[in-house]
């Protein structure tokens, strides 16, 4: 299960974020509002920037270290990486 902000690498080799969008039901009786979570594809500053952190990332995995990647979600392009299990 996605959620919201997460990022994910699509199978043409672009990243995606996950956001978190309002559908309505607008023009009919049941105007029932829910949110769904979509994959957006990123702008290319940001593809350039997590290829540039991929080979880095997938360098811990390789050890056994689990990360997780997380794009800054005010929009200032900063990653955050965190080496899940280590405290």
């Amino acid at each position: 299960m996605a959620y919201d902000g997460e990022l994910v690498k699509m199978e043409n080799g672009r990243w995606a974020r996950f956001s978190r969008c309002q559908v309505t039901n607008a023009g009919h009786q049941d105007t029932d509002e829910m949110d769904i979570l979509v994959a957006v594809e990123l702008e290319e500053r940001y593809q350039e920037l997590l290829r540039d952190a991929e080979q880095s990332i997938e360098a811990y995995r390789l050890k056994g270290i689990p990360v997780s990647v997380r794009l800054d979600p005010d929009g200032e392009g900063k990653l955050s990486l965190t080496l899940e299990g280590l405290h």
